[in-house]
């Protein structure tokens, strides 16, 4: 069972929100196996937490910014919508609240009445920080697809994370965690896709291997109809192949039928409408096949 109910819990074992108990319901799309996680006693954490919370100078948009659209200060760095993340953010929200609710742990302001919740986002237990694990997460998956960016993205998910026990919602030790976690799930998000894209490569090259062998098996079939008279003219072809035999039974000369050129039956003399007249006759001068060769003059 990896829901472990700790002697001195969290209120919000007992009352999570519609929403966080419909992510502790589902399941993730990917499997990771965290490793048994530790934090100090509370008591013992509670001076770190009110010394960085004296310490910190951030002014209230930023601190709102960091707690409520975490998501787009990261994204916006290298330019992603969040529409394109929602379903990996899921993922690790899902993982997020299956170990907050494994160890159950209390929020600061839930052991002291020096500490106020000032946001809505603290509504879980509070070991490991959700934020940070999001925070390094994504930070860790987009570093990957944006290398030049990698160190901004990391900044601002330490900004992020630190942010949340300057407000009194975390101890150190959450966000500690919080990191290694987050760092845990993009790893195994990373592994997964590149299995995946080696898999789409490999079918898009056997894909690719296979129609370049239809292409030449059909060109072997075929042969080269046209490599003769590169060197030789139509007129060559035409030469051997003859043309359509008149009412004398003769073959007659002239030039090849726009029509039936390369046909299976041969080449016939032009009998088109728009062909010069004459005993010489030739082929349109739009014909593709012969327009490259120089045209017999006729009246």
């Amino acid at each position: 069972m990896w829901r472990e109910i700790l002697k001195e819990e969290s209120k919000w074992m007992n009352s999570l929100s519609a929403s966080k108990q419909k992510l502790l319901d589902s399941e993730p799309s990917f499997e990771v196996d965290i490793p048994k996680l530790s934090f100090p006693d509370n008591e013992e954490e509670l001076p770190k937490v009110l010394k960085i919370m004296e310490g910190q100078d951030l002014d209230k948009k930023t601190i709102n910014d960091l707690d409520k659209n975490n998501h787009k200060m990261l994204l916006d760095i290298v330019g992603e919508k969040m529409s394109e993340w929602e379903d990996f953010i899921e993922d690790v929200d899902i993982h997020t609240i299956r170990l907050k609710m494994k160890y159950g742990r209390k929020r600061p302001y839930e052991i002291s009445d020096k500490i106020k919740s000032v946001t809505n986002t603290d509504d879980t237990p509070s070991f490991p920080s959700g934020h940070a694990i999001e925070a390094h997460a994504l930070a860790k998956v987009l570093g990957e697809k944006y290398p030049d960016k990698k160190k901004e993205l990391n900044t601002m998910a330490d900004s992020i994370s630190l942010s949340r026990v300057q407000m009194g919602n975390h101890y150190p030790s959450d966000i500690e965690a919080g990191k290694k976690v987050g760092l845990m799930l993009a790893d195994a998000y990373l592994d997964i896709s590149k299995s995946w894209e080696d898999i789409l490569q490999k079918k898009s090259k056997a894909r690719r291997k296979k129609s370049s062998k239809k292409y030449k098996k059909k060109k072997r079939r075929s042969g080269d109809n046209f490599k003769r008279e590169k060197s030789e003219g139509l007129h060559g072809w035409f030469s051997r192949r003859g043309g359509k035999e008149g009412k004398g039974k003769k073959t007659q000369g002239g030039w090849i039928d726009c029509s039936s050129c390369g046909k299976k039956n041969g080449p016939k003399p032009c009998g088109r409408k728009d062909a010069s007249k004459g005993r010489k006759r030739r082929c349109r001068p739009t014909c593709a096949a012969c327009k490259t060769y120089k045209r017999r003059k006729g009246k």
